[in-house]
């Protein structure tokens, strides 16, 4: 029987034997090969534990508190996950040309790798719980169970990541090693008991759907001949079985949508306008941090066009990702990338298969699944579990052969140094957050002439080493808030043209019909003011901006008005707030001063 780790290729070779009684002739040699064993042992135990311990690494970027960064960023945390990495690497960089830790070590990584992801799924769990019993609390105004994360979203997606491996080590023990009591297999039922108890609250229908498809991937890749039996002498009850399940997962997955019915139906907007915006570069892309700005400029384009249902205009916002990561890559770096990403994880998948290491197989369908309808490529933890599910069947590429060992130490080496150029990058950029997060508290104190200058410090003080970083646009919006607040409106309007680039949100459009308007240039104002309407057609703001400025001694329009107030008045908002009906109550003061009737 081919047995867990060992690849089709090496069913005639197996294990090496270090020792043989027969040789043991007398008394002394036997307790000679015993002490040798013994040794062999320890060594073996303290190899493994020390893998166990540098694996924990790379995934220690979950327990990563944000500390004095500004809410919502994550410099910290990705220079933290890049350390590590790079740290993590040069283990088997050093090991590539010694035999026996090719031999010997490398091929049992998986296990240490499954091992690291079930201790930390059992954390995040039982985090999660004592989350929902009150004992700790939510990292999420609005969300009961966030573990670590910041959002219940990334959180069940780890959770649905680590679940098939789980369900890999018990269905092993149960098919092919029950009188094996072992640490794995003790993890394995530990954190599948947690999980199960956990992952229903965090209400992730993706992560519910990622975590079933890859758990009933291990299962049937775990028992083929079980599965080819049933299929053999029970063709009819099995086809029966097959079509009741099609049945109910049609019936399931209605269920899901109409669940959380607006959010399947953004979702459902958000790919097909990112679907639209992927024809303008589809083989360069836009830039990672460009997604955002593209996708908000096709949004503002497909409803200026006005072919459109209520649907769509109800549910549409101004997402930061576009809640599909093959569309956020393709937008991103076109889709040539976007292929090489997906072949990379299907070789990974059918490599981690053929070894019988199902578990980490599983976890990548999960992740894949997963990214299909969220965003885990945007959260650190969540890219590093997938680099760790990747990482056992990279180390499969070291074989006897100088010339495959040599291409493995370069790989290595290059994957340290970009590691390490990342690293240094997202450390720059942490430095300037951390200057923005102390500067912040002039902004929310009101006091935006000070905070102005302190904007404008960390602002024109660029690191040359690093030309090409974009800014974050909530640091640029307040910068530029800042300046429209102290009257320097030209000085405003590059700089939110400048975070333009770097988002869809149209509040920037907004303030930028806000500068126009103060100094007297009405018809920019009304235009600025419309694409913000256009861009998301649900919100008030921008018609209530309409209505002072048609208002306006210089610039009445009463018809425009009148249509203007006709919409702040009669849209219902998605979240009703003190400050949509503070603008409806002063709308229809306007319209009473200026004798108008809707």
């Amino acid at each position: 029987m081919l047995h867990r780790g060992q690849g089709y290729k090496d069913m005639e070779v197996g294990r090496p034997v270090y020792g043989n009684n027969k040789l043991g002739k007398s008394m002394e040699e036997d307790r000679v090969i015993e002490k040798w064993r013994l040794k062999q042992k320890i060594k073996d135990k303290t190899v493994y534990t020390i893998w166990f311990l540098l694996t924990l690494l790379p995934l220690s970027v979950i327990l990563l508190n944000a500390g004095d960064m500004p809410m919502g960023t994550q410099e910290e945390a990705w220079c933290w996950m890049y350390g590590c990495w790079c740290v993590y690497l040069l283990v088997p960089l050093m090991g590539c040309f010694l035999p026996r830790f090719q031999a010997e070590t490398l091929p049992r990584i998986a296990n240490v790798v499954s091992a690291v992801l079930m201790l930390y799924g059992i954390i995040e769990a039982w985090w999660g719980l004592a989350q929902l019993w009150g004992w700790l609390p939510s990292n999420h105004a609005r969300f009961a169970v966030t573990g670590s994360f910041a959002n219940p979203g990334p959180y069940s997606g780890f959770l649905a990541i680590v679940f098939p491996v789980a369900v890999h080590e018990c269905v092993y023990w149960y098919l092919y090693d029950k009188k094996c009591w072992n640490f794995l297999r003790c993890m394995g039922w530990v954190t599948l008991v947690s999980l199960l108890l956990v992952l229903p609250a965090g209400m992730s229908r993706t992560a519910w759907i990622a975590a079933l498809v890859s758990a009933g991937y291990v299962y049937v890749s775990l028992t083929p001949y079980t599965m080819a039996k049933w299929f053999g002498p029970y063709k009819k009850i099995t086809w029966t079985i097959v079509a009741v399940a099609f049945v109910a997962l049609v019936a399931a997955g209605s269920g899901l949508y109409h669940l959380k019915k607006d959010s399947a139906d953004g979702r459902l907007l958000m790919w097909k306008v990112a679907a639209s915006a992927l024809q303008e570069h589809p083989l360069t892309g836009n830039g990672w941090n460009g997604v955002a700005a593209v996708y908000g400029q096709a949004q503002e384009d497909y409803f200026a066009k006005g072919d459109y249902t209520e649907t769509e205009a109800r549910v549409a916002d101004a997402p930061e990702y576009v809640f599909n990561e093959y569309l956020q890559v393709a937008l991103a770096w076109g889709i040539p990338v976007l292929v090489v990403a997906l072949a990379v994880i299907g070789w990974g998948i059918y490599v981690m298969h053929q070894y019988l290491e199902c578990g980490l197989s599983g976890g990548l369908i999960a992740f894949a699944i997963f990214a299909f309808a969220s965003y885990p490529l945007q959260c650190p933890a969540l890219v590093s579990t997938l680099a760790l599910l990747l990482f056992p069947a990279l180390v499969r590429l070291l074989r006897p052969g100088k010339i495959k060992n040599l291409v493995c130490f370069s790989i290595a080496w290059i994957t340290c140094i970009v590691c390490v150029e990342l690293y240094l990058q997202k450390e720059y950029i942490a430095e300037k957050y951390r200057l923005w997060s102390k500067s912040q508290v002039l902004y929310q104190a009101g006091m935006y002439r000070q905070a102005a200058g302190e904007y404008r410090k960390i602002y024109e003080n660029p690191c040359y080493a690093y030309p090409w970083v974009d800014w974050n646009p909530r640091f640029l919006f307040e910068y530029a808030r800042s300046l429209h607040k102290i009257g320097l409106w030209d000085e405003s309007t590059v700089i939110l043209k400048e975070a333009l680039k770097v988002s869809g949100d149209p509040m920037i459009l907004n303030l930028i019909g806000k500068n126009e308007s103060a100094m007297y240039r009405f018809d920019s104002a009304e235009r600025y003011y419309r694409r913000a309407a256009n861009r998301v057609p649900s919100r008030i703001y921008p018609y209530y901006l309409m209505v002072k400025l048609f208002s306006y001694p210089d610039n009445y329009q009463p018809d425009k008005l009148r249509e203007a107030a006709r919409v702040v008045l009669t849209k219902e908002p998605k979240v009703p707030s003190t400050a949509v009906r503070q603008m409806k109550e002063e709308t229809r003061k306007i319209l009473e001063e200026k004798q108008i009737e809707l």
